[in-house]
């Protein structure tokens, strides 16, 4: 089931950081080229899911993280539930952020040839 959901991010305020590892992991789904999101703690722990149109829409200050999303595996949950549940939503946009900041983060330090002045 595909839905979309939307993030206000404020830039100025940092969103809360998730950590690869310990919060999720990446899972490669079979007979798929698709790469899932499976919640490694807390209440939603054993979701899978992956992502689709993601997007970030700035208004000045502020950006709106748009993405789609589809549940490969609920878990111990209802699907229905998990897909009406803004809990569960905002925390697959910390992950998304997460996510999106570690390869801005990469790509940064991969595209800088400067040696560092530290």
């Amino acid at each position: 089931m595909e839905t979309l959901w939307e993030k206000l991010l404020f830039w100025k305020k940092k969103p809360k950081m998730l950590e690869e590892g310990v919060d999720y992991e990446f899972i490669n789904l079979n007979d798929s080229e698709l790469t899932g999101i499976g919640i490694l703690k807390g209440e939603y722990q054993g979701v899978v899911y992956h992502y689709h149109k993601v997007r970030v829409v700035e208004e000045g200050d502020l950006a709106r993280l748009q993405f789609g999303y589809t549940i490969v595996n609920p878990g111990k949950h209802d699907i229905d539930s998990l897909t009406s549940d803004e809990i569960l939503h905002t925390m697959m946009g910390d992950v998304l952020s997460s996510i999106l900041s570690a390869k801005i983060n990469e790509q940064t330090r991969t595209n800088d040839s400067k040696e560092s002045d530290l």
